[in-house]
């Protein structure tokens, strides 16, 4: 993780301590295809952040932009649309919030359950 997303873990951990943070998880892990055509659009993809409960319920996605995601919108909206379409809420932050702003940014309803 680069020191950018250092920080974001610690201040999730802090915001949510009732909720583990996964870092790095691959989209694969978090959406399920048996076709070789679309499960190459993700296969090699991964989130920054996954809120996950006590019952490995999946509870937000959490991605981190920095000023590297200024030219790659259309990318991140078709990664966002792939994660909706699996049932999962995408919140995007380009700067570490408060842990007041990600409690209220961060609605924490049960999102969908964890696949492994």
């Amino acid at each position: 993780m680069t020191a950018f997303e250092q920080k974001m873990f610690a201040q999730l951990k802090r915001a949510f301590p009732e909720y583990d943070v996964l870092c790095q998880v691959a989209f694969s892990a978090l959406i399920t295809n048996d076709h070789y055509k679309i499960r190459s659009r993700f296969n090699r993809k991964v989130t920054d952040f996954v809120l996950i409960n006590s019952d490995c319920d999946v509870i937000a996605i959490i991605e981190l932009d920095d000023p590297s995601h200024l030219n790659k919108v259309a990318e991140d909206q078709f990664r966002d649309k792939m994660l909706n379409e699996a049932g999962y809420t995408v919140y995007r932050f380009c700067a570490i919030p408060s842990v007041q702003e990600l409690r209220k940014s961060v609605t924490t309803k049960k999102s969908y359950k964890w696949v492994s």
